[in-house]
Parts: C-alpha cells; sequence; structure tokens
C-alpha cells in the first residue's frame, strides 16, 4: 500500500489539498509557508494542516460559528460538522477490516452505510424475543433509531455522505443485538446480561473481538451482585474487549455495564466541533467512583458535534434531503420540490413562496439539528463509546494478537490528558488514535517478555509475578518515587509500564512489588543499593521520546 504523506506535517494521510480556492485559504498557504520554507505549496497539504491553522486568535475560531469555517466553505454546507476521524487525527491506514465488533443496544436497522456497497452486517438479533427473526428488523422500528447511530457512528462508511462521515473503523463487520423489550418499551438487567451471553456464547461462529454498550442497568451494583458487570467481566477473560457509556449525567452513579472492572467506561469530550486541542473540555457525563471502589471513567471521546445516521424510513430521512435541496433551489425548483415533496415538509407556512423559503429552509435545518441530507447532530456519550470501539478495531487490526488486557494498557497510555479538567473525570485523558496504533505496531513486532525493551521512542519495562497484587518503578529517572510510576498488568502475571521520555545514560531503578523493593530478575547488570541488596541498571544509549 502506497503511504501518502503530507509535505508540511508529514503525517500519512488519505488525501492531499492541492488547489486552493479562496483568499482565505492562500492566507493559510502563506502562513505556514512562513514557518516551513522548505514546502512548497504546490506540493499540497493535508486537510487538517489547512483548517488546523485558518484562525490566528481564538476570537476569529468562534466568530467563525456564525460566519462559516473553510472546511464548510470547501463543502459549501454551513451547517456541516467535521469528521470524527479528522478531530481525533485517525490514522487512514487501519479501517478495521477483518474485526468484528458487536453492538449491544435498543434496536437497529441495516442502514446503507453498514449494507453498500458490500454488506459487513454479519448477524442481527433479538434477545428479548428468540421468535423474532432477521425480517423484522427489514423495516424501521423507533426503537431502531439509537443502535443504528451508535452502529454507524462507529463503522459507518459514509456511503450516503459520499464518504464524509465515515466511522475510525469503516471496514469492520458487526453484529446487531437488541435489548429493548419492544411490550415494555424499557431496557433491563435481564436483557442487557443476555446480550452480552450471547456474544460471548457467538463469539467463535462470528469471530466478535469487541462489544460496544450504549445502554445501562438502572441502579448502582457491586460485582458481586451485578450479573451485568459479572457478564461483561466474563467476556473480558473470553478475549473480547468490552467498550461502555458512562452516562450523560454528572449527578449520578456509574452503574452496569461501565461500572465493570475490566471495561473500558467512556466519558465525554466537547471539542467544539474543532481540532485546536486547548479548546477541548467535558461533556457533561457521568463520572466517580463505583460501588467496588474503581475510578471511571478511564478515557473521553467526542460526545458532541457528532455526525449521526438518521433512520431511513423516518419523515426526517427525506425532510432532511428535501430542505438542503431547497437550499440550493432557484425559486422556480423550489416551488416544484414543495408541488411534488409538500408532504415531507409539513412545517412549512402556506404562502412560503411567496417569501423567503430558503430562509425557511435554514431555520428548519438549525431546529433539527441536520448537518447534512440523511445526517443530523447528535449528543451523548453512547457515541463516545463506539467512538472508542472503533480505535479499538484498528488497534486489532494492527496487530491482532493484542488481549483485552493489553489492549486497554496501550489506549490508555497513549491518551492526551486535558490540562484543565480534574482526572476524576476524564480518567486518562483523550484517545490519540495514532498512538495507540503505534503502540500496537510495535508490539506486533516482539512478544511481550519479562525485560526491557527498548524502542526509539521509549522503554518498556516487563515485570513477571502472577502473586502481584501492585507494581510501581522507581529509580534514577524519576528521583526513586516509589509511587509515581505505576506498572499496570496486561496479561495473567505480567505487569508492564513505559517511560516515553529517557536521556542518554545510565540509570539505577528497581520495583516495587506489594510495597516491597526488588531488583529486576531478568537483569543480570546490577550495582550495590547501600543497603545490603542490589539495584538494577540499564543503559541509555541515545535520547528517546515519544512525539
Amino acid at each position: 500500500m502506497h503511504v501518502l504523506r503530507c509535505p508540511h506535517c508529514r503525517q500519512i494521510v488519505p488525501v492531499l489539498i492541492k488547489r486552493y480556492r479562496t483568499k482565505t485559504e492562500w492566507t493559510i498557504v502563506r502562513r505556514l509557508h512562513g514557518l516551513n520554507p522548505l514546502w512548497d505549496p504546490a506540493s499540497g497539504l493535508c486537510e487538517r494542516c489547512l483548517y488546523l491553522n485558518e484562525f490566528s486568535t481564538l476570537a476569529e475560531h468562534f466568530v467563525s460559528a456564525q460566519t462559516g469555517s473553510v472546511f464548510r466553505s470547501r463543502l459549501k454546507n454551513d451547517f456541516a460538522l467535521l469528521p470524527t476521524a479528522l478531530r481525533l487525527n485517525a490514522d487512514p491506514r487501519f479501517t478495521g477490516r477483518g474485526i468484528t465488533i458487536a453492538f449491544i443496544d435498543s434496536g437497529f436497522f441495516p442502514h446503507p452505510d453498514l449494507m453498500k456497497p458490500r454488506k459487513r452486517i454479519k448477524a442481527i438479533v433479538d434477545v428479548t424475543d428468540e421468535a423474532r427473526n432477521a425480517a423484522y428488523f427489514s423495516a424501521p422500528h423507533p426503537e431502531s433509531w439509537h443502535g443504528t447511530m451508535t452502529s454507524v457512528a462507529a463503522v459507518g462508511n459514509g456511503f450516503l455522505s459520499r464518504g464524509l462521515y465515515r466511522g475510525l473503523a469503516p471496514e469492520a463487520n458487526v453484529v446487531l443485538i437488541k435489548v429493548l423489550d419492544t411490550r415494555t418499551g424499557r431496557i433491563n438487567t435481564t436483557n442487557i446480561t443476555r446480550g452480552l451471553r450471547w456474544v460471548i456464547k457467538n463469539k467463535k461462529r462470528y469471530g466478535i473481538d469487541i462489544i460496544s454498550l450504549s445502554v445501562g442497568d438502572d441502579d448502582p451494583a457491586s460485582l458481586e451482585e451485578s450479573p451485568v458487570d459479572q457478564a461483561a467481566e466474563d467476556a473480558v477473560k473470553a478475549g473480547i474487549v468490552v467498550v461502555a457509556a458512562s452516562g450523560n449525567n454528572p449527578s449520578k452513579a456509574i452503574v452496569p455495564p461501565a461500572s465493570s472492572p475490566s471495561v473500558i467506561t467512556i466519558g465525554g469530550l466537547d471539542d467544539k466541533n474543532q481540532l485546536l486541542p486547548h479548546l477541548r473540555t467535558m461533556y457533561h457525563s457521568t463520572y466517580g467512583t463505583t460501588v467496588d471502589g474503581y475510578r471511571k471513567p478511564e478515557l473521553i471521546a467526542p460526545a458532541i458535534w457528532v455526525a449521526g445516521a438518521i433512520l431511513p424510513g423516518a419523515d426526517q430521512f427525506l425532510e432532511s434531503k428535501i430542505l438542503f435541496r431547497l437550499l440550493k433551489a432557484s425559486p422556480k425548483t423550489a416551488a416544484r420540490l414543495f408541488e411534488d415533496h409538500g408532504s415531507h415538509l409539513v412545517t412549512a407556512p402556506k404562502t412560503l413562496m411567496k417569501g423567503d423559503y430558503k430562509g425557511w429552509a435554514r431555520e428548519r435545518v438549525t431546529e433539527m439539528k441536520y448537518v447534512a441530507p440523511f445526517y443530523k447532530h447528535i449528543d451523548g456519550t453512547s457515541f463516545a463509546a463506539p467512538i472508542v470501539s472503533s480505535i479499538v478495531a484498528q488497534m486489532l487490526q494492527a496487530c491482532p494478537h493484542l488481549t483485552p488486557a493489553e489492549l486497554k494498557y496501550m489506549l490508555l497510555e497513549s491518551a492526551d490528558l486535558l490540562s484543565e479538567i480534574p482526572e476524576d473525570q476524564q480518567g486518562n485523558g483523550v484517545p490519540n488514535p495514532r498512538k495507540a496504533i503505534s503502540m500496537a505496531m510495535r508490539a506486533r513486532s516482539r512478544s511481550i517478555e519479562p525485560g526491557i525493551h527498548k524502542e526509539p521512542d521509549g522503554v518498556a519495562f516487563i515485570y513477571e509475578n502472577p502473586n502481584a497484587t501492585s507494581v510501581c518503578i522507581a529509580g534514577d529517572f524519576n528521583g526513586w518515587n516509589q509511587n509515581e510510576i505505576r506498572c499496570h498488568e496486561v496479561d495473567d502475571g505480567l505487569w508492564s509500564c513505559w517511560l516515553r521520555s529517557l536521556n542518554a545514560g545510565t540509570y539505577a531503578y528497581k520495583y516495587i512489588v506489594d510495597g516491597k523493593w526488588k531488583s529486576d530478575p531478568t537483569n543480570n547488570n546490577k550495582t550495590p543499593d547501600g543497603y545490603g541488596g542490589w539495584n538494577s541498571v540499564v543503559v541509555i544509549d541515545e535520547n528517546v521520546s515519544l512525539n
């Protein structure tokens, strides 16, 4: 596969922009050329470079919400949202090909973004009614909305948006599991548990790698008392990565399955529909300590400014298409649209053709939060969790043999903390897909074995002790602070930490295992510790840093 890099930022990208259409775009190009005189504007640049450098001040950014941005100008759509992959700076080489995600949600519809040009739905089932077959899902139902949106947000290929609103894993396969009881209109403990147990039972049959849950139990519970959390833990033990939404109310408690210790729980990020990292802040998502004392969430991901697929067959599906046609129509074309499709524009005033039909169309698009034909603006951690699930799919594509524990560790270690937000709200911060995939690629090139693993961008310390309950590392590199650098159990009895930045030199170190200082048993390079024991020693030949 040919790798395309942006001539300006050198990142791997899907396409380059080589035609600069407006005065604003040329201003950006001149600014970038001043910063990088070696770059030839004729060679092009990536979308991210163009949009990231659009505004020189924060005031300009916020004014753009009213005046329109370069991105919206290029699309000729004043309501467009930046695609999630662009906002998270995802690596376009990884699309989730060969990976299968099971979505457990209220209901589903086989959306074109999952069915065309290739059908990627391996199975669609209703665990609340065993007699209900796949034919039921061929028609849209009220309960189909939520699950359709969550699945498409993660793995949709943007078929109805010409690829614009595709997920981070647009080639992944899916299994769709309905857990809303149509008779009662509720999602309960029993049916969420059934959904999880169904996935475990059918893991091998459908090759399921990941479970994404955007549903939750009614009340908080301990692992011992919660069949949902127990099923989630069993899924992880079976080798399935489980990702769950934390919820949308900061004043409420974390509930199953988000409270399960091994589940990757996702809170909400509000990035203001832009690319500048320092404008990121929290969405109003649930956080806190579970009944069993675990801090949740572990990560936050976009929970607002997400383009959601409108349910085909719903009134909004056709209305959105007509409204965007009206915005570009001449008076004659507009009259024909009203005549042919008036039944889908029921809110339009009767005398509209004598007035401002485009003004009304804009108001209606804004009111309904449409962002393009067949798509609307949605929000909630229900969509943050699937987005993280799609990043996991990318990582598994990069390194298929990774365990759930290894994947969770890499996601957390590679995440970016928000500097102004307390860690109890954001966990380890915002997933960084490129860094996470980079860690997965390194794991693919070597097996995780006890010892020291030196890489160009860091040093991994792997310690083996199946009886340990906590492991830290301390040494010359951190002033011998025994609580600062925690190791994570990436596999049964294997504890690991990654030091991202070390200057060239010689460092003495020790592990702290359940409060007791121990030298590295795999490292024969030792020096007296001054207390009758030994420190282990690692030599770094050249500076290492993670960009």
